[in-house]
């Protein structure tokens, strides 16, 4: 049989190890245990479970890695907070080097569980067993990646009502809104999103965002486009609507007569002052907007106007470059979590901060996070095919600014963790009708 190395901190984490270590002793397995403690240190229930174990135990110091052995890390939980140093930096650096199997009790030890971050040095994961729920330290930063494969067990805590800070992305949050087109709709009872139309030289992120928009089921797509760009949209994208305006007095005019579901404004439209001017115009005559890119680094002299112009009907979608530019006095230090709440607090909106575990903050403070995610979206247009699917599901007696984002991100992850490999912006945007079939079939329980 193979042998097995279980390391044991202090406290509980240590306790736990020697549960795991007895009960894999008396299946049979060569076990192997070493604490970072003096035996005499352990208290309450770890001191029971030491106890049982009568004395095969070895400090840490006298550690020796054996080939093919698996190890089980139960030396530090959630609750560390110094650095790793010294001695154990150089045993974790050692276990890292080599190709053991690696479990984790609670959180790979090393790795911060409020933010993810490396304290120092930390444990590199194969698998790790936590309980009654992911802590923020498995999906953000180094988390993520340190963590490997994720069991959550359920020790009794779901009998108690326990405060959760946050929730993870499923469509278990969201799906009984999703708007569903049904037999008696016709397109424009399906929606009517209005995208703002980018540069000249941009018009590729506008046309992402309305293919986008139309492949996730709104019915009727319009793109505002210049004297300039009418010619370019209208080659490369014959079946969606366009109106020329070429001033924001025809633009007030527009949005005054036509009948919008929501509008769409960012993607490609350049960052400048006529641009703001516009998008100040869109926040007060739309009830439901979604912000991205240009739409918000335009207010970045002039935060003030951005943030009484937001309220609970927008969502804005920054990635951090972009957040940090609108939000600057947030500290950089802050875990993405923590930067979303802060944001909502001043905008009294909703946000999504995009990243490699993107943060869905609702305007009343509510957080999910999506972790159903590829590193593959890190390409270029990504961005706007998400704020394309976004405003396709927003909208009266559709999903609000917070289940919207959350549908949408969730979808976009999908899509990538499907297509694997190469990745491009317009893989995204074909890949909308085949995530919406597997999400039909998704079971709620």
């Amino acid at each position: 049989r193979q042998s097995i190395i279980v390391l044991c901190g202090p406290g509980n984490n240590g306790g736990d190890g020697f549960v795991i270590a007895r009960r894999l002793i008396d299946k049979g397995y060569k076990t192997k245990i070493y604490t970072f403690v003096d035996t005499n240190s352990y208290k309450g229930d770890a001191f029971k479970a030491l106890k049982k174990l009568r004395g095969i135990t070895k400090k840490l110091s006298f550690f020796k890695l054996e080939k093919n052995s698996l190890i089980v890390d139960a030396l530090f939980g959630i609750g560390l907070k110094r650095n790793i140093k010294g001695e154990l930096k150089k045993i974790f650096k050692l276990i890292n080097k080599n190709k053991n199997t690696v479990v984790s009790v609670d959180i790979p030890s090393g790795i911060s569980s409020d933010n993810g971050q490396v304290l120092g040095s930390a444990i590199k994961a194969d698998f790790t067993v936590t309980f009654h729920r992911k802590k923020v330290g498995h999906i953000l930063n180094f988390g993520k990646e340190f963590s490997g494969k994720i069991k959550v067990a359920d020790i009794g805590f779901k009998k108690i009502k326990m405060k959760t800070r946050y929730l993870e992305n499923s469509p278990h949050l969201w799906i009984k809104y999703f708007p569903w087109k049904k037999t008696s709709d016709h397109k424009y009872s399906r929606g009517r999103v209005v995208v703002y139309g980018g540069q000249k030289e941009f018009t590729g992120a506008t046309i992402l965002s309305t293919q986008a928009a139309l492949r996730t089921g709104v019915g009727s797509a319009k793109i505002i486009c210049s004297k300039d760009t009418l010619q370019i949209y209208s080659l490369k994208f014959p079946s969606v609507l366009k109106t020329e305006i070429n001033d924001i007095y025809r633009l007030e005019k527009f949005l005054k007569k036509e009948k919008i579901t929501s509008v769409l404004i960012g993607p490609g439209s350049g960052s400048n002052n006529k641009v703001k001017e516009i998008t100040k115009l869109i926040l007060k005559k739309v009830k439901y907007v979604v912000l991205d890119a240009d739409a918000l680094t335009c207010f970045k002299d002039d935060l003030k106007t951005l943030y009484s112009l937001l309220d609970k009907n927008k969502i804005i979608t920054p990635h951090l470059g972009e957040f940090q530019k609108i939000f600057p006095k947030i500290k950089n230090n802050l875990n993405n979590i923590d930067k979303a709440i802060s944001a909502v607090k001043l905008i009294k909106s909703n946000i999504i901060l995009k990243g490699p575990s993107t943060i869905i903050a609702c305007y009343n403070k509510k957080i999910v996070i999506n972790d159903h995610t590829s590193s593959e979206l890190a390409v270029i247009g990504s961005g706007d095919v998400l704020s394309g699917m976004i405003v396709s599901l927003l909208g009266e007696k559709k999903m609000n600014p917070f289940l919207a984002g959350c549908a949408a991100t969730w979808l976009h992850g999908d899509i990538a963790k499907h297509q694997g490999k190469g990745l491009i912006a317009e893989d995204l945007v074909q890949g909308i009708p085949a995530a919406l079939k597997r999400l039909k079939q998704w079971k709620i329980f």
